[in-house]
């Protein structure tokens, strides 16, 4: 019997196995599924010279059980080791005095591809093993690079439909073009007038509703999500975690179980929790330092325990971060308190409210490992000159909020401990602001490309060549307040 069960954050939905939190994605509570059970500690030693299968296949058997070790290295194999990645599927690049892991170098060129890689495979796992005769709807909100990622990921995946909904104002002019030329006989790619909360809390919504479980019945159908509010879009990203640490080993930059920060980009805040879990399987994490633009609801929490989303939404050149409900923080808390009956209170605040206040003995917990800061646009693209003419380094947008958060911390705390910064895009897909930063010239996105390629001789990414002439095949854009409608008319379509 597989004795690896996952509760809610919120206490209120019964222990599930793998699979079935698979194919949920979210509580029956509204809350986020979490492992109820110690998670391994990893042998390091034996981690080290793995190559990304292998290693992958080690951390995702701590989730389902030593006796699916074989099935999910198939899976893997699948997802990591078939073309879709290079040889090194996480290149870890120096930039100066810091390290950068590469974590864009699968099909859509953004990190999401490295978890939105194996969900699928999870997904049609999980069914197979529950006999489960209905199709699933797969519902995603995306900022931007969590939708291409998944409608590859699963574009014509047997048995399965996926409808994205991203604010159509609120993603770079390169990945709306990513999205509404997906192909695929199985996917939907709707734009919304409102913002990426305004979609992700529809999808939470549509989870809860008891007329959209009764339209699911009907036509045989039921729904679930490639957002990281899925576990099974966090647990592969704890992979790059310890294979970009294992990588400075090997390369005699760090002695095996010294410890290291991690600066990570933060949205949604799923690629941050992510590395939560590979500390706590051992990996020697010192601390995280956590990066925001404008949008900076998560440094204010970081430093003062209050989530307060009752403040202005600014779209900026980094907009996969634009963001006022980062749904994984409450997954932290809940880590953090070990206690749902507080964790629901709080969340029960921050619909009623906007705000809640976490308590100053567990702000103390939580700033013992995190430290938080921002820049703003200015900055971003001051940021990304400065890095290029220094080290040669070319960095998207919401890398380098990483890179100018860190230096700052590392300014200011004299804290010289080797960090790792997670590099979430290509610089390619912001070209537009990646080429006025180093030149202060205005580009369309397509020229800025080539002419960013011509300054910088940095690659330009398979994903990315000739996108302006692809086919536009999803052109709707509906009102925020119409997301839920449009989802049950896909429901009603897909029994037809």
């Amino acid at each position: 019997m597989n004795e690896k069960k996952y509760v809610s954050t919120r206490g209120q939905q019964r222990s599930l196995d793998f699979c079935d939190a698979i194919l949920q994605g979210i509580g029956s509570d509204g809350g986020l599924l979490v492992p109820d059970f110690e998670l391994d500690q990893k042998d390091l030693k034996a981690l080290q010279h793995l190559s990304y299968v292998d290693m992958a296949t080690e951390i995702m058997t701590s989730f389902v059980g030593e006796q699916e070790k074989e099935e999910m290295r198939a899976l893997c194999q699948k997802a990591y080791g078939q073309n879709l990645f290079p040889q090194e599927v996480v290149p870890v690049k120096q930039a100066g005095d810091v390290f950068i892991a590469e974590l864009f170098q699968g099909p859509t060129a953004a990190f999401k591809d490295m978890a939105l890689s194996l969900l699928p495979h999870f997904m049609t796992y999980s069914l197979k093993k529950k006999g489960e005769q209905r199709k699933v709807m797969i519902l995603a909100a995306t900022s931007g690079d969590t939708g291409k990622a998944a409608l590859e990921g699963f574009k014509d995946v047997d048995g399965t439909y996926i409808q994205v909904f991203y604010p159509v104002d609120g993603v770079s002019p390169i990945q709306k073009q990513q999205m509404v030329t997906q192909t695929g006989n199985n996917v939907d790619v709707v734009g919304i007038q409102g913002n990426f909360d305004d979609a992700q809390r529809a999808v939470k919504q549509a989870f809860q509703s008891s007329a959209l479980k009764d339209l699911c019945d009907e036509h045989h159908v039921f729904l679930s999500s490639a957002n990281s509010i899925n576990i099974g879009r966090l647990i592969p990203q704890i992979v790059y975690y310890f294979y970009s640490y294992m990588t400075l080993v090997n390369k005699n930059e760090i002695r095996l179980g010294e410890s290291v920060h991690f600066t990570i980009p933060s949205g949604n805040f799923g690629n941050c929790l992510a590395g939560v879990l590979a500390k706590k399987m051992g990996l020697p994490i010192q601390k995280f330092i956590v990066a925001s633009n404008k949008n900076n609801i998560l440094t204010d929490f970081f430093r003062t325990g209050k989530y307060d989303a009752r403040r202005e939404f600014y779209k900026t050149n980094a907009p996969a971060m634009d963001i006022l409900v980062s749904s994984n923080l409450e997954r932290l808390v809940y880590m953090m308190a070990q206690d749902s009956q507080k964790v629901k209170s709080y969340m029960d605040d921050l619909n009623q409210n906007g705000v809640y206040e976490i308590s100053s003995d567990l702000l103390e917990k939580i700033q013992d490992v995190f430290k938080a800061g921002w820049l703003n646009e200015d900055e971003v693209l001051d940021t990304i000159k400065t890095c290029f003419e220094q080290t040669g380094y070319l960095l998207d947008t919401h890398t380098a909020i990483g890179y100018g958060v860190y230096k700052e911390y590392q300014k200011t705390s004299g804290d010289e401990t080797k960090t790792i910064i997670l590099a979430t895009a290509s610089p390619y897909k912001f070209a537009d602001s990646v080429y006025k930063a180093l030149t202060d010239q205005s580009l369309s996105e397509y020229q800025a490309i080539e002419a960013a390629y011509e300054k910088t001789g940095v690659d330009i990414p398979k994903p990315l060549v000739q996108l302006d002439q692809k086919e536009i095949l999803h052109q709707k854009v509906i009102d925020k307040d119409d997301i839920i409608h449009e989802i049950s008319q896909k429901i009603k379509e897909m029994s037809l």
